[in-house]
């Protein structure tokens, strides 16, 4: 039994490597994007997809877009910017961070 409680302390301890240190909606034009920071709080480099889903003021979605980042060394901290899309009245985003699949194939 403590065997078992131990695996699971470590699998919750590393379900999430990546964090979102910091991120700001920016506009360039008649286009949005999202600047922003990623930490790896792990000790091995770890790989992340990062979704954004963006939202009109009244909370409906408009528009997403992802980048693939690629390894974040352990411990450190990358800068990303996604691409511009074109949307106007752009209120606010949501980002979603993507470790890829887990065992049960979602």
């Amino acid at each position: 039994m403590a065997v078992f409680a131990v695996l699971i302390a470590y699998l919750l301890i590393n379900v999430s490597p990546i964090t979102v240190a910091d991120s700001h909606l920016e506009h360039e034009g008649h286009a949005v994007f999202i600047t922003g920071e990623l930490k790896n709080t792990s000790n091995r480099p770890s790989t992340i997809q990062l979704e954004v889903h963006y939202f009109d003021p009244s909370g409906r979605a408009i528009g997403e877009n992802q980048i693939n980042v690629p390894a974040i060394a352990a411990g450190a901290v990358r800068e990303f910017r996604t691409p511009a899309i074109p949307l106007e009245n752009v209120a606010n985003f949501s980002l979603h961070l993507n470790h890829g699949r887990n065992p049960y194939g979602n």
